[in-house]
């Protein structure tokens, strides 16, 4: 399949050319630096764009900085987030990455900035050693243990990628590409690559990239060159130029199954690639946001600024945006070590998916997070006391000045209307500092701790029912807790429909809370005593297939 070319504009040509002169004045090799620090990159990782700026700020890796976001284009931002390799079902570790990407989106919705959010899958080359140390691919090895193909392994757990995150209530991608469908991209990208002189095709038809040509490598990590050759201890491929280099294109061994033809013979992608591909072609050479979890800071989004800054002269995001791995008894969740956890298990043994949300947000997105019963407990039942809370409010007007604001779900277009963020009545002094200081807390590098304190804070301040509650819906807006769903509504809809809200008799509230808490801790002796005593209220419990509760009056 012939290569599509990705053409550059003026300014990325200047870029280019610009950066060719950093590489021609740089030394060949690398600096040694005790201090992991950024990098010289010769070219300005992140540029000024005046009267653009908007109030959300963001912990960049590459300059170790917290930075505001500078759209590139005004009233709009770009993000690309790196998505599942869809060869097992994704873990609640991979799930609170893709968690940040939904947080910074609403972020920015809520202050009326579009968001145009890429999100890949790949479905090919993501190579990992076996226990032999031999490079396997685990979308083959997936479909050869379960007996399928590895389309049909791809399409199966790409579907429950998405059936997870709408559980999570994550705002869908307007785009999702995956990397079986951009092999063009990549093979464009890597002869230009070749003919800048930063990679290299061997005699068994591989195609590698010399890090050595990049002075800029390891500004991301903080690694040096020396450092990652002292590294390699393992096998080493013998055709590769240093150690440190890295596949662009590998050449297809005997009976391989998923196989592309190449300038250079039929053969597969290396991983790096395809997120410079696919990032490039969907949201153009240079973007606002590059989202990922601190495991794809090396080698991936190294490997993937060292592609890409050659093409489009410079580092394609302007902010690179990491969130810290999630622990299970202390230690990195992870697929290939079978310590990991899904979604799905947590809601089969009776936890609100919502409360594991809850739990994110409990900690900044940068710390690492440990999951056990405990702090799912605990979170369970901080969620069940906002909704209990809130509920206490009473039934929300269904017109006038404090009508809820509208609230934004999972399933929802990913093409979101703008919204409003007044209500129509002005807020009071008291409702106004809780309104400045959630923002002022979600602008601060997503502190969602303090977000949360103060939404609880709210619930509680000495202000009409009406104004907390639209005050705390607003702000769910980006916490994403659907508490809306905990409201009475004013006419109760059809029985057994999702959205029935019938106002609870008095103490039923506090009820349906202790009960989901006792869910969440596996006390069935106390939901089933907690559902009689509701029963003996007027309502009757149901609980749904995704681990959460309904409340529904007795006929």
């Amino acid at each position: 399949m012939p290569a599509v070319p990705l053409r550059l504009g003026s300014s990325e040509r200047e870029g280019l050319a610009s950066h060719r002169r950093g590489n021609d004045a740089a030394p060949r090799g690398p600096v040694r630096d005790n201090v992991k620090r950024p990098c010289s990159l010769g070219f300005r990782p992140h540029e000024s764009t005046p009267n653009r700026t908007v109030t959300l700020r963001l912990r960049d890796t590459l300059t170790r900085a917290v930075l505001p976001v500078e759209p590139l284009e005004a009233g709009r931002v770009r993000m690309y987030s790196c998505g599942p390799t869809v060869y097992r079902y994704a873990h609640v570790g991979n799930l609170r990455t893709f968690l940040l990407a939904d947080l910074i989106r609403r972020a920015l919705l809520y202050h009326g900035i579009d968001v145009r959010h890429v999100q890949n899958i790949t479905d090919v080359g993501h190579m990992r050693a076996d226990d032999t140390g031999r490079e396997v691919d685990p979308m083959l090895m997936a479909a050869g243990l379960e007996g399928r193909s590895s389309r049909e392994i791809a399409e199966a757990y790409e579907a429950a990628f998405h059936a997870d995150t709408a559980l999570l209530n994550l705002l869908p991608a307007q785009e999702y590409p995956r990397a079986t469908e951009h092999i063009p991209d990549m093979l464009a990208l890597i002869e230009q690559l070749i003919g800048l002189g930063h990679a290299y095709l061997t005699p068994e038809g591989n195609v590698y990239y010399a890090v050595a040509t990049f002075p800029g490598y390891g500004a991301l990590s903080g690694n040096s060159l020396d450092e990652l050759r002292a590294g390699h201890r393992g096998e080493v491929e013998p055709d590769k130029h240093d150690p440190a280099d890295f596949a662009l294109w590998k050449a297809a061994g005997e009976g391989r199954e998923l196989r592309w033809p190449s300038p250079w013979g039929e053969g597969f992608p290396g991983w790096h690639i395809e997120c410079s591909a696919m990032a490039l072609r969907h949201l153009g050479p240079r973007f606002d946001i590059h989202t990922g979890g601190e495991d794809n800071v090396f080698p991936h989004h190294e490997d993937e600024i060292a592609q890409s800054a050659p093409i489009v002269g410079g580092p394609p995001a302007r902010l690179w945006v990491h969130g810290a791995h999630l622990l299970m008894s202390g230690r990195k969740m992870s697929k290939s070590a079978g310590n990991f956890q899904r979604i799905t298990e947590l809601v089969e043994a009776g936890v609100d998916p919502l409360a594991f949300r809850y739990l994110c947000l409990t900690a900044r997105y940068a710390r690492k997070l440990n999951l056990s019963d405990a702090s799912l407990a605990g979170a369970a039942g901080g969620l069940a006391s906002l909704r209990a809370e809130l509920a206490g409010l009473g039934t929300a007007p269904a017109n006038g000045p404090w009508t809820p604001p509208p609230a934004v779900r999972a399933d929802d277009s990913p093409a979101l209307a703008d919204r409003a963020h007044a209500p129509a009545a002005p807020l009071s002094r008291r409702g106004s500092d809780l309104h400045e200081r959630f923002a002022a807390a979600i602008d601060d590098d997503l502190d969602t701790p303090i977000a949360l304190r103060i939404a609880r804070e709210t619930l509680r301040a000495q202000l009409p029912e009406d104004e907390r509650r639209w005050l705390v819906l607003d702000m769910d807006f980006v916490l994403g807790l659907d508490l809306d769903r905990a409201i009475p509504s004013a006419a109760p809809a059809e029985p057994g429909s999702s959205a029935f809200r019938e106002a609870l008799p008095e103490g039923a509230a506090e009820l349906l809370a202790a009960r989901t808490a006792a869910r969440a801790k596996h006390d069935w002796p106390a939901a089933d005593r907690l559902r009689d005593e509701l029963r003996a209220l007027g309502v009757e419990v149901v609980d749904l297939p995704d681990g959460t509760s309904e409340a529904r009056a007795l006929a």
